[in-house]
């Protein structure tokens, strides 16, 4: 199910008119009145309706289908989990190449994947829905044989960890070793419970005509200064914002960075909504973005510079977890997974690949929280604490 840009709107108000809140939010919202869809609703299509509002038809299609997909997933998710051989929760970018590209394979294979059920979803669907689920998961029965997950999330809580990785039930598949672009951060897996599949790489995007005189941005840290106070728009909402951020900064800088980047930062925007605010400007657009490559790649506008910081994009994970009873049942999807197609695929996202013959054409330093960071915290509990902090002063500004 995919919305596209030759969709009319028509059909957006007949189908899915859940979704004409995200038009409105876009200043688009009066073309689903009554009396303007009897006019034009049958032969305008989405396409021509956002460039004619000035808006990025792909990133908005990302934003729409997204939208889309949060309200599908309830229903499809009411299938018991355990019922499910493969799950996955991806990014943003890569949630809908990944599954189409999974699709062709799995139908160009009926014979290998005769009765295998799975699923493919958005990773932001479930960072505040079943991921926290997982702390009480009592049985690996309770889950399905592989999940594909993103993020810095409940899989690396300890409540998951004591129940599971520690007592040896998930084991990385390795077909070969990784090439040297995530392994000079030390990504893979030291312990062999987690396959470490590609990541998510966060950068800055810079409006220099807002900077104005100030200097440049070169590294993480130049971010903790008074320069950006309110100026900083980064993945998030209401009182969540992107784990994956906030956990370096507090690694390289202890809670002091957490307090100052609630003062820094503005709002939470998902990344299609950035990179309309960097594109438009105005007063509700900032002076840095931090925000995957990927959509960082889609800013037209001249004046805002893609910055991959000199100690690295922050790499937030893209990993399996794979029941090690279930390896050799499915033997043939997990080396499709890892394979050199996918790999590809991934590279041409902007995602790093681990194959060994896929060559990465992304800048060469990479920010990764590391293992013994992981392993040395109780990381739900630190990312509660974090949360708190940050949220201590983000509450004070909104009332001054």
């Amino acid at each position: 199910m995919q919305i596209t840009q030759h969709d009319t709107i028509q059909t957006i108000a007949d189908t899915y008119p859940e979704l004409i809140p995200v038009f409105e939010k876009t200043g688009l919202g009066s073309y689903f009145k009554p009396e303007t869809l009897q006019k034009i609703g049958r032969f305008t299509r989405i396409g021509t309706l956002l460039r004619s509002g000035n808006v990025d038809v792909d990133a908005f299609l990302v934003m729409l289908n997204e939208s889309l997909n949060q309200q599908v997933s309830t229903a499809a998710t009411d299938k018991a989990l355990n019922e499910l051989h493969f799950m996955a929760m991806l990014p943003c970018g890569l949630r809908n190449p990944f599954k189409d590209f999974l699709e062709k394979h799995i139908l160009d294979h009926p014979s290998e994947y005769a009765g295998l059920d799975y699923l493919a979803e958005g990773n932001v669907n479930h960072e505040l829905s079943y991921y926290p689920m997982l702390d009480h998961v009592s049985s690996a029965d309770e889950l399905p044989e592989i999940m594909l997950a993103s993020d810095v999330n409940n899989f690396f809580h300890r409540p998951f960890q004591e129940r599971f990785v520690g007592k040896g039930v998930f084991e990385t598949f390795t077909p070969y070793t990784p090439n040297n672009y995530m392994e000079k951060a030390g990504f893979a897996d030291p312990s062999g419970n987690y396959t470490m599949l590609t990541a998510n790489m966060l950068v800055m995007a810079v409006d220099t005509e807002r900077l104005g005189t100030k200097p440049m941005p070169k590294s993480w840290s130049d971010l903790l200064t008074d320069d950006f106070e309110d100026e900083i728009i980064m993945r998030g909402e209401d009182d969540f914002f992107c784990n994956a951020v906030m956990l370096p900064f507090y690694k390289d800088h202890g809670f002091d960075a957490i307090r100052q980047m609630a003062r820094n930062i503005r709002t939470g925007k998902h990344p299609a909504e950035m990179v309309k605010l960097a594109d438009k400007g105005g007063e509700d657009a900032a002076t840095v973005y931090i925000m995957p490559y990927f959509f960082a790649k889609k800013i037209k506008n001249p004046k805002v510079k893609l910055l991959w910081p000199e100690d690295g994009a922050i790499a937030s994970p893209v990993f399996m977890m794979v029941r090690k009873s279930a390896m050799q049942k499915h033997e043939s999807l997990l080396n499709f997974l890892l394979s050199k197609e996918v790999g590809e695929m991934l590279v041409g996202r902007y995602f790093p690949s681990i194959h060994p013959d896929v060559e990465n054409t992304l800048p060469e330093s990479v920010k990764w929280l590391g293992w013994d960071f992981l392993n040395k915290h109780d990381i739900g509990k630190l990312k509660d604490e974090i949360r708190d902090v940050f949220m201590e002063v983000w509450k004070q500004k909104a009332v001054v």
